[in-house]
């Protein structure tokens, strides 16, 4: 089992298929894309051969990820090729969304079994503001797509910060009857977004209080869960995680 020097085991890979990316959201990519496409990504088989190695050593899930996975073209035969590599029980796809209703059925197909969508406002005003998109609605019918397809592990990451925290109350709305898992991504730190981070972060451990004091309650994390704590209702269908990378960098200091 592949350890590091802690005694953790991962069962987990996140695999970078791309690092373009199509959307210009203020907190990650604000004037697009600027790299070399053309070497921004691993060959098919390249893949094959990495997925294959990381199984051998006991990984069981991996999450397909970028920059944005749907700008390639070959994503259907990645998700097929990874599907079909023994030892790995679960294939999982980050993705902005873009043109989900029309491609979502042929990643079904190719043996998708989890789906993790970027959607940072239910406001299509604040949606376009943050992502440079008019296409929120077509998100959300691409989500209920692929709850239909029985891609039941459907997930929606939020990053929360000083433009959208006013809208939790609405998201939790939206959970009611949703069953999926909302996560909320506290904005991180880096080394070129500090005046950014000032003006725009939001604790995530303020969420967390005040879930457990409306009556959630923090779910056992899976083995090959994520980073996310999460959290159910007796109330809501869906579920709440909570990415905190400020709170764990704190704990390793």
């Amino acid at each position: 089992m592949l350890q590091d020097s802690f005694g953790r085991e991962f069962h987990y890979l996140r695999l970078s298929v791309t690092d373009v990316c199509n959307f210009r959201c203020t907190y990650c990519l604000p004037d697009g894309y600027e790299g070399r496409p053309d070497r921004a990504f691993l060959s098919l088989d390249e893949l094959r051969r990495v997925v294959a190695a990381f199984a051998a050593t006991g990984t069981t899930k991996i999450r397909i990820t970028g920059g944005e996975p749907s700008v390639r073209a070959d994503l259907p035969d990645i998700i097929a090729a990874v599907k079909a590599t023994p030892g790995i029980r679960t294939v999982a796809l980050t993705t902005n969304g873009y043109k989900l209703p029309e491609r979502i059925d042929a990643w079904a197909a190719a043996g998708l079994d989890a789906l993790n969508l970027s959607i940072d406002s239910l406001d299509p005003a604040m949606f376009h503001a943050i992502t440079g998109h008019e296409r929120l609605q077509e998100l959300l019918d691409g989500l209920d797509r692929a709850l239909e397809l029985g891609i039941a592990k459907g997930k929606v990451n939020t990053v929360l910060r000083g433009c959208n925290d006013n809208q939790i109350d609405r998201f939790l709305a939206w959970l009611r009857d949703k069953p999926i898992t909302l996560r909320f991504i506290e904005l991180m730190q880096t080394g070129d977004n500090g005046e950014f981070f000032r003006r725009h972060h939001v604790a995530g451990e303020d969420l967390r209080r005040r879930l457990l004091t409306e009556g959630w309650t923090q779910t056992i994390r899976a083995q090959d869960a994520g980073p996310a704590q999460e959290f159910h209702h007796q109330d809501y269908r869906g579920r709440i995680g909570l990415i905190m990378p400020q709170q764990g960098l704190l704990r390793h200091l």
